[in-house]
């Protein structure tokens, strides 16, 4: 896991991905401008051939005639790690994923309940957020249920199916089905949780399990929590003042999942004993604000780290 080790400005696929615009596009980021614009219209071409109605290309996903937002972030992250020889061969597996995911809409719950696996999102990502779907974790993130078809996940961001009281009980279970993620311990007592699946992070709603099943048991005043993508959670129990080098490693780690596929969030959160995920990080530049206040100033008192 090479996380520690990466900085926006040295990563390599930026200054590839650019291919010499000196530019990064303001919407499609780590592409430049030119190949931000290719990868519109090559989606735009492609959602159009699968006959998504009314598609048009925006800053950094496409709309159809009735709104629904498709996200093209993620698919231009990817790109930036590809051969462009590779470039439209990718973008033709993803709109053929999505033909897929289109045709599948119209399953029933028993279709695919033994499917469903419970995922965490960041809100501002979602293109709706019904409050049927499922539950706020707080910070900006929420749940909902994913298909976890073979060859692609399809997340229900609406109440389909029932919405989060018929799927919740069996998307939880599916979550803890699947195989244990790879754990590496950091310094500062950082622990770094890395899946072969989409779910990584998604993992934070197992959390006291996946931290009982690796001899991390005592919790005396909660845990500090990132998830900077899908496939990777980050976890440093909260005991002494290692605390305040755990917090900016995770910071580090958080804001470098944002140049990665499936990239989630860049902040550092507090995580309360209910499983609510306060936010604790601020930027500005450079610059990292520790926000210590509400059940983290709590937490870190009773530890006897702040007055």
């Amino acid at each position: 896991m090479g996380w520690f080790s990466r900085r926006p400005d040295d990563d390599p696929t930026t200054a590839a991905a650019t291919g010499g615009d000196a530019f990064a596009d303001d919407g499609l980021a780590p592409l430049g401008r030119a190949d931000a614009d290719w990868l519109r219209s090559a989606a735009l071409a492609g959602f159009t051939r699968i006959g998504v109605p009314g598609v048009e290309a925006r800053a950094d996903h496409l709309v159809d005639a009735a709104g629904k937002r498709y996200g093209l972030t993620n698919l231009a992250a990817l790109l930036a790690q590809q051969d462009r020889a590779q470039w439209q061969g990718v973008v033709d597996t993803h709109v053929s994923s999505l033909a897929l995911a289109l045709r599948r809409a119209e399953s029933t719950y028993d279709e695919v309940a033994h499917l469903l696996v419970a995922r965490v999102m960041v809100e501002a990502d979602l293109p709706v957020l019904p409050p049927d779907a499922g539950p706020s974790l707080g910070g900006g993130l929420c749940v909902r249920a994913a298909i976890d078809y073979p060859e692609s996940v399809s997340v229900l961001y609406d109440d389909r199916l029932g919405g989060w009281e018929v799927t919740g009980d069996a998307a939880l279970a599916g979550l803890r089905r699947l195989p244990a993620p790879a754990h590496e311990t950091f310094e500062h007592d950082v622990h770094l949780f890395e899946a072969a699946d989409f779910f990584g992070a998604s993992r934070v709603l197992v959390h006291d399990e996946l931290l009982d099943s690796v001899g991390l048991t005592d919790r005396p005043y909660g845990t500090l929590v990132v998830l900077p993508a899908r496939a990777l959670l980050g976890v440093h129990v909260l005991r002494d003042a290692t605390v305040v080098h755990a917090l900016h490693l995770m910071a580090q780690l958080a804001r470098a999942g944002q140049s990665q596929p499936g990239a989630m969030s860049p902040h550092v959160y507090f995580r309360t004993p209910d499983g609510t995920l306060q936010q604790v990080t601020r930027y500005s530049d450079e610059k990292i604000d520790v926000l210590v206040e509400g059940a983290f100033a709590d937490a870190m008192r009773a530890a006897r780290l702040v007055d």
